[in-house]
């Protein structure tokens, strides 16, 4: 059976006690901000903040956090924290400004286009536009509603014979084109290429997060949330328990000497 991080601390601890650094990520809904109903009010819990600004100013310590959102959009809901780094819609809206070619960027479009004409103002499904990707939100639409929806949006990424993939997440279903890898190709990138030899950490919520916890069993991962089937070593409860987790890990972070030093 999965283990509640917090309840496993003295583990957890050894591993920070014996590493050089630590490369941190985290999701942002559902994980440092609780879901809300309208994702603009989306508000990251103060306790958690306050911590992850002391952890990204830590000099162990390297941060990010990862999300489905628009890198723009974690800014203006987080604001400016030295030493964090946003990375956005699952990766592929990150700081190296990587471009993607028109066609790909057509297809997204076209398709965004198509689903919204198919659905024809489906009761309580939103489109969300990314640009190089977008989101369905089925959170306030009715069974019926939702089952009509993923329907429809298989039948038009079907169509686009591969070019397109769905990444189901909570209430949302995430349309990516093949190449956005998903987040955990982004992580593991940005850990192995620049911080290899640190512990990376990873803590998110839902699905899209799945890929992310593969692709870092040499480090420490925790799934937000009820207990489900997940590749994460670990569970937290709530964004409550991951305001915890931060804070014991700040404390952690800066009692604890690099064991090089």
């Amino acid at each position: 059976m999965i283990r509640l991080l917090l309840e496993d601390w003295s583990a957890v601890e050894r591993r920070l006690r014996e590493a050089a650094g630590v490369a941190l990520f985290l999701d942002f809904d559902g994980t440092l901000a609780p879901l809300t109903g309208d994702p603009r009010q989306a508000s990251i819990n103060r306790e958690a903040r306050a911590a992850l600004t002391r952890l990204a100013s830590n000099p162990r310590v390297r941060a990010w956090v990862i999300s489905g959102r628009r890198q723009a959009d974690l800014r203006t809901l987080m604001g400016t924290i030295p030493g964090l780094t946003y990375l956005g819609v699952h990766g592929s809206d990150d700081p190296s400004k990587v471009f993607f070619r028109r066609e790909v960027l057509d297809t997204v479009a076209q398709t965004r286009r198509d689903l919204a004409s198919r659905l024809n103002g489906t009761s309580g499904v939103q489109i969300e536009d990314k640009g190089i990707a977008f989101a369905v939100h089925h959170r306030h639409a009715g069974e019926a509603e939702a089952g009509r929806a993923l329907r429809l949006l298989e039948k038009v990424v079907e169509q686009r014979e591969g070019a397109l993939r769905i990444v189901p997440g909570d209430r949302v279903w995430e349309v990516l084109p093949r190449e956005v890898r998903g987040k955990g190709d982004a992580v593991r990138r940005q850990w192995r290429l620049h911080y290899p030899d640190t512990l990376p950490l990873y803590v998110g919520n839902d699905g899209t997060d799945e890929s992310a916890f593969a692709a870092l069993t040499e480090g420490i991962t925790a799934r937000v949330g009820a207990v489900r089937p997940t590749r994460a070593h670990y569970t937290l409860r709530n964004c409550a328990e991951v305001a915890r987790f931060l804070r014991q890990l700040e404390q952690e972070m800066r009692r604890t000497p690099s064991p090089r030093s």
